[in-house]
Parts: C-alpha cells; structure tokens; sequence
C-alpha cells in the first residue's frame, strides 16, 4: 500500500484514506484469520457492498416493524443482492479450506475443528458461515474506522503529529515495527485511544438484562433493549476535561488515574468486552506507526467531513487527503 501512494504523493494527488484503510484491514483479516487472501475484485465487492448494508441492517434494527423487509422493494432486492455477494466470498473461503485443510491454527481452521460438548460433529456450512461473517467484517471495518478518524484528528493537530513522530524516531528509527515494538509505542497508543474517544466506531451497543434491574432510579424489566452509547459517554464533561478537544495526554496514566473506568468504553466493558480488542489495538498501533513514518497525511482544504452513524461510526463521504513523504 505505502509503494502504491508513493506515485499518487510525487503527482500531488489525494486519495480516500477512508477506503484505503477498509483495504488495508481488509487484507490483514483474511491472511491473519483465515491464512488466505482476497482478489481485487473480491475487495472492491467488500468495500463496494458493506456501506449500503450496513446502513440498511441499521435501519432495520431501527424499524418498529419488520413488514417492509417482506416487500419486493427495490431497496430489499439490493440488500439480498449485496448480501449474496458477500456470502459468496466467505463461502469460496470455506470450500477452499475444506478442499485443502492446512496445519495453520488459524480462527477458520479452529472454528472447523470445533465440536459441541457431547456430539461428534462439527459445524457446517451454514454455522461456519454465520461465524466467518461476523469476524470477517467485524474484524476489518472497526479498525479501518479508527485509523481513518486518527489520519483526520492528526491533520488538524500538527503538535500532536509532530510529538508521535517523535516518538517514532525515537523507539523505531528507520526500522518498521515489530510485535515488541508495541508495548514500547507508549504515545501511539495515546493517540489510537484518544481518537476511539473522539469517534468510537462501535458508536452505539445494546445489552439485555436477564433479571428485573433499578439503573439510576428507573425501573428495567429483564429483557429490555438497552442502548449504551460509548460516543455520549466519552464527550461527557463530568468525566473529561474539554471534551471536544484532541489531547492524547489525557491517556497519560498520570493524568487518568481516578478517571471512572466506565467512562471510556469503546470496545464494550465486563465479561462481554469485544473479543477482538487486543488484536485490533496492535493491528491499529503497527498501522499507524508504519504509515507515519512514511508519508503526512493532510485533509484536503475544503473537504467537509461529516461522521455518518450506521452500526459503526465512519465518515459519511470518505476522508480525502493529500501525501507528504517523510
């Protein structure tokens, strides 16, 4: 990808840091997950599809009725259709693997080789699918949301970009990163958390109580749909200073010491914390790392960037910017 740009940052051009991002993720949960590889047509089906279903899927978790869905509306023909394309790359996915079993203790080959307590089968297509599904698109699009808002949050903010580049300098020289690096990307991480603050993109999640419950007064019967929403908690000003502000210092374990631990929640909180946490946040670190060592990213003057609030946070238009090489 940073050999790609390097033509489009010589001419001057700008690109969709949004989309790229989406690629780039894209990529690395197939090969990590499921020890394969993408097509570009593959890819462009995935990041052409995804935006259309996920507003749609979003409305209808939204919808008090579930009659339109049954209706041959155009809209419910697009959305079996892009579905239908979805399911045929996870599928060829699955077929290749039982084709050509491989020793890699990958998620899919884990997922294959499971079995119920007491039973002797596995799951079949139809599960595997329903588990690929989720990881393959929950896994990439999350994280590609995170690094976008980081490129934009960074453009306006040259002091912060400068301080991560310095630190940059100062642990990995010349070097890209390595998994040991991460742990030592201290300010890094400040920025990733402090732009997952700023733009959560699991912006909104439910939980269910299975007992009656009193939250704050009001009475929740077990059962009840109840919202949480990391995006309103996280510019509350009971518990952040300039809420709207950018400062990845506010991440410094001196300053956030006594900060309610609730109170910054982007990848859920308790037993039911997102399970893909810790690999999304050194996917994202080594992303980041990587591609600010290379190239500035600016935002186009100009450009209005509107945050578009379907089952993920992202930006509603993309994210144009130009290239600086370093």
């Amino acid at each position: 990808m940073l050999a790609r740009w390097e033509p489009i940052s010589l001419q001057g051009r700008s690109l969709d840091v949004a989309t790229e991002m989406m690629r780039l993720t894209l990529s690395v949960v197939t090969r990590t997950l499921f020890s394969a590889g993408l097509s570009s047509d593959e890819t462009q089906v995935v990041s052409q599809a995804l935006p259309f279903l996920l507003r749609e899927t979003d409305r209808r978790i939204a919808s008090l009725t579930s009659l339109r869905e049954s209706l041959p509306l155009p809209v419910n023909r697009k959305y079996a259709h892009e579905l239908e394309r979805l399911d045929r790359i996870v599928y060829r996915l699955i077929e290749q693997r039982r084709r050509s079993p491989q020793e890699e203790s990958d998620l899919l080959g884990m997922l294959m080789s499971a079995v119920d307590e007491g039973s002797v089968s596995g799951m079949d297509d139809q599960q595997l699918r329903d588990e690929v599904m989720t990881l393959f698109l929950a896994g990439h699009e999350t994280t590609a949301n995170n690094l976008a808002w980081t490129f934009y949050l960074l453009s306006s903010n040259p002091a912060v970009r400068q301080a991560l580049e310095a630190e940059l300098e100062k642990v990995l020289a010349a070097r890209p990163p390595a998994l040991e690096d991460v742990s030592r990307l201290v300010y890094t991480r400040q920025v990733l958390d402090e732009s997952l603050r700023l733009y959560p993109p699991a912006w909104a999640f439910g939980r269910q109580p299975i007992q009656d419950d009193q939250i704050g007064g009001y009475h929740i019967p077990a059962g009840t749909q109840v919202i949480i929403s990391p995006y309103v908690v996280h510019r509350h000003p009971e518990f952040w200073e300039n809420p709207e502000g950018f400062d990845p210092e506010r991440f410094n374990p001196e300053v956030a010491q006594g900060r309610p631990h609730y109170s910054f929640i982007p990848f859920g909180g308790g037993p039911r914390l997102c399970i893909g946490r810790d690999f999304a946040l050194m996917e994202s670190t080594m992303a980041l790392a990587r591609i600010s060592q290379r190239y500035r990213l600016d935002l186009v003057p100009g450009f209005e960037v509107q945050p578009e609030t379907a089952i993920t946070l992202r930006p509603k238009t993309g994210l144009r910017m130009t290239l600086s090489a370093r």
